[in-house]
């Protein structure tokens, strides 16, 4: 990505404005750099994908050791496939069983949920002190990230003790079982600043685990979370953008240590590929049972990383994605689109570069799989034309029709819906509550079952305004 379009988007990031140049306009710009900046940031569940690994978790809320279904004795998810940080399930959700109800129209519940006076910029669900209902976990940029905790019908609440006061520069939030023993950690990604994980005592009390990357030079605007080096253990891989930093904004991996904390990946374990990375999600695009990543640019085309089966990755973007792809990618959800039995690929996009006003987003882009060791495809022609900045997405069945749905978080825009109608997507935005029907920007979006009706429903994150909970009609 250019420098010029670094800098707008961390303008952007910083002030709530519009986005002048291409970029991610929904994160915030870390305010403690004044001489690099960043992407402007536009506005997926993530969760953040679906049909990973073993190891490997949903965007958010992931299992400690299963990739596509809650198994006994483990965490609870919250929400279901794609989107923005890491590799989850289509299938779980709030139960083992996954949802299994739902009609995609939803109600505005967010009178449950508290009023937000800080600046909200991501958040990830699940059931975090084993109560067995979903509890909602929210990056804050500047302040004190928090929990909203759940009674078990949908009416959330704050505990202020439950959390540590540690004020930072949060992007992203991500479930995660850092030392395996059962239940969800937190970890939060941030600008120029190091990502940070908090343990879990499994009732609901985290203290501060470790710092990782400590001299973070770059903006980190979303994480993903799988099993690189096929230990079981849940390794971190940071998406990073500042080509005018030290590091050149290049990607790196961070390895379990098997103790609750991370170790950087031996040198070369990533390609130095010095792009302005903003997303990146976990799938074995091959076959051969060890976990690739594929990874959102910003600026430039998308690129796919596959693992040698020892943890060290090789660029084979040209033998798996299309040359012409939109260059202005801002988030990933994955999952099984066309029920063809493989993991397809939803881009967010943003357009490029504008002076004055705010851009245009280029289309979302669907990559089917043609499965095993193939190239994707474009399918992009299946996918309303929109053209608005997406930041984040999830995919999720909102209506138990058995196809999986889109959930994307927007800048200035409405928030959407697209209803998978047997492999075709089209455009439900109505569906969603009056509240939506004013442009607006959402920075992060979840999914759950926070009511306990066996449906799915969304928790929206949008900056400084107060956070929206669009219950499901069962």
């Amino acid at each position: 990505m250019q420098l010029r379009s670094l800098s707008i988007l961390a303008l952007a990031l910083t002030t709530g404005a519009f986005l002048p140049l291409a970029g991610c306009s929904s994160k915030k710009s870390s305010n403690n750099s004044s001489t690099t900046v960043a992407p402007s940031t536009s506005g997926s569940a993530t969760n953040t994908t679906s049909g990973t690994t073993a190891g490997s978790t949903s965007g958010s809320g992931v299992a400690p050791t299963s990739s596509s279904a809650t198994t006994v004795g483990s965490p609870t998810m919250g929400s279901t496939s794609g989107g923005n940080t890491s590799s989850g399930s289509a299938t779980t959700g709030a139960t083992a069983s996954g949802f299994g109800k739902g009609t995609g129209q939803f109600v505005d519940a967010s009178a449950n949920v508290p009023q937000s006076t800080t600046s909200d910029r991501g958040a990830d669900s699940g059931d975090l002190d084993g109560d067995g209902d979903i509890d909602v976990a929210i990056a804050v940029r500047g302040d004190a990230s928090r929990i909203l905790w759940n009674d078990g019908k949908g009416n959330f609440s704050l505990r202020p003790t439950s959390f540590p006061n540690m004020v930072m520069e949060a992007t992203d939030v991500r479930l995660i079982d850092a030392d395996k023993d059962g239940d969800f950690d937190l970890i939060f990604s941030a600008n120029f600043e190091p990502a940070r994980l908090f343990l879990n005592d499994g009732a609901g009390n985290f203290t501060f685990g470790a710092e990782i990357d400590p001299t973070n030079d770059a903006y980190v605007y979303k994480l993903a979370i799988g099993d690189a080096n096929g230990d079981g253990w849940s390794d971190v891989f940071f998406a990073r953008a500042g080509q005018n930093t030290a590091s050149k904004g290049q990607n790196k991996l961070f390895l379990s240590d098997q103790a609750g904390g991370f170790v950087e990946a031996p040198t070369g374990s990533v390609p130095t590929l010095n792009d302005d990375s903003l997303d990146a999600t976990f799938l074995d695009v091959n076959g051969d049972g060890h976990q690739d990543i594929f990874v959102a640019n910003f600026g430039s085309r998308p690129t796919l990383l596959t693992n040698d089966t020892t943890g060290r990755y090789v660029n084979q973007t040209d033998v798996y994605i299309p040359p012409t792809l939109s260059a202005y990618a801002t988030s990933i959800a994955q999952g099984d689109l066309d029920k063809d039995g493989d993991i397809d690929l939803f881009v967010g996009n943003e357009g490029a570069p504008g002076v004055g006003t705010p851009p245009p987003g280029e289309l979302n882009t669907w990559l089917e799989n043609e499965g095993i060791n193939s190239r994707f495809l474009n399918m992009t022609a299946l996918v309303p034309s929109d053209s608005e900045a997406t930041w984040s997405l999830r995919l999720v069945d909102v209506n138990a029709d058995g196809y999986l749905d889109v959930i994307s978080a927007q800048l200035r825009a409405q928030q959407r819906m697209y209803i998978n109608q047997n492999g075709i997507l089209v455009d439900a935005t109505s569906f969603l509550p009056q509240v939506n029907a004013t442009p607006g920007s959402a920075f992060g979006v979840t999914v759950g079952d926070f009511n306990g009706d066996q449906a799915p429903d969304l928790l929206f994150v949008r900056g400084t305004a107060d956070t929206w909970l669009f219950l499901n009609t069962p």
